[in-house]
């Protein structure tokens, strides 16, 4: 039944007419090929396919002679011909074989361009993502099976870091694909999941901070410096490292000091420090001293002085970086009423609340 179904989507090409959409010519290719050899070419899908995230060298002997054996068969069917070409050439990219890719694209396009296995292999062969792009784009309202063109979309912008369209492009694919495309590509939909929110212009190296579940004093650090204006009162625009600015903020009390001692860069922080240190910065920023104590000198006004925060009382260290933080909605309570101080900061989290900051 899979491998029906693997045979219809990959290779309605070798049961239909097939319109060439390389040079938008107008001529059309029709297939011969039995549902037998249909099913070979399924197989090799499903077999190089997951090749794309774990390609082991056993694996990519046995698709390679799959790929051999029905190249000995010599079937004269040109859309047959030209998608075997293709995969054979998609498999020799994951081999590194780059310059017989391009042979094996060469020749399929003389075959039958307009079948979506060589379009893939030439969006895949283009010097450029913004190319594969601008190619994969023009090519998807023509594709036999445009669930496929989805696929390479979405892989390539999240190489353009454009996740929250990459994650529209896996979820139109998935459900019109076999089950193998998501166990495959998943982890890199869940990705761009994750990185939604993030600008294009953001550097990639903040994407990898931002994409930990937890970051370190020296991640915080790095994205700051990176991603906001925050510290230009401090650095004078310079680019410092993590360690010249660890040790400047540090004589400025923005590096936070809990029960253990002073947080360490290689310290992962929590919920509580980044508090600390965004409430700090914050009052740097701005050149407002008072803002750093602005809440403790307000409670101490009242006759039953009492924190809203049920986890973070009137006399934590971290009272007053907390309740700025809440206020200006630089941060939140997760519940409503409880801030978990001792929480860790996912990096994606830390990003969306610099960006409040600044």
């Amino acid at each position: 039944m899979v491998r029906q179904q693997i045979s219809i989507i990959l290779l309605g090409t070798l049961l239909v007419l097939t319109v060439s959409c390389a040079s938008l010519q107008k001529d059309t290719l029709a297939s011969t090929v039995d549902d037998g050899l249909s099913g070979d070419i399924a197989d090799i899908a499903a077999s190089i396919v997951p090749l794309d995230t774990s390609a082991g060298f056993a694996q990519v002997l046995d698709a390679r002679k799959t790929i051999r054996d029905l190249e000995q068969k010599e079937i004269k069917d040109t859309v047959f011909e030209a998608t075997l070409l293709a995969w054979s050439g998609r498999l020799f990219l994951i081999e590194g074989k780059r310059p017989e890719a391009l042979r094996a694209l060469r020749r399929a396009q003389t075959l039958a361009p307009g079948v979506t296995a060589v379009a893939v292999l030439e969006a895949r062969l283009k010097s450029s993502a913004e190319e594969r792009l601008a190619f994969l784009d023009s090519f998807r309202d023509l594709a036999d099976t445009p669930a496929v063109i989805e696929i390479e979309r979405a892989r390539t912008l999240g190489e353009l870091r454009r996740y929250r369209e990459a994650v529209a492009a896996w979820d139109a694919a998935f459900p019109a694909l076999p089950t193998y495309y998501r166990e495959t590509y998943g982890s890199e939909r869940e990705q761009a999941w994750t990185l939604r929110s993030i600008s294009p212009d953001s550097s990639a190296s903040s994407d990898a901070l931002a994409a930990k579940p937890e970051i370190t004093l020296t991640d915080a650090l790095t994205l700051i410096r990176d991603e906001t204006t925050l510290l230009a009162n401090i650095t004078g625009g310079s680019l410092w490292t993590t360690d010249r600015l660890y040790r400047d903020l540090n004589n400025r009390g923005i590096i936070p000091v809990d029960s253990l001692g002073t947080v360490r860069l290689q310290d992962r922080i929590t919920r509580a420090h980044a508090a600390w240190i965004l409430w700090q910065l914050n009052a740097e920023h701005r050149a407002q001293p008072g803002l750093k104590t602005r809440y403790s000198d307000r409670i101490r006004t009242l006759p039953n002085p009492k924190s809203p925060v049920l986890d973070v009382p009137h006399g934590s260290r971290w009272f007053d970086s907390v309740m700025g933080c809440v206020e200006w909605e630089f941060m939140n309570l997760p519940d409503g009423k409880n801030f978990f101080p001792d929480r860790p900061i996912p990096g994606i989290a830390f990003m969306e609340m610099l960006r409040r900051v600044n």
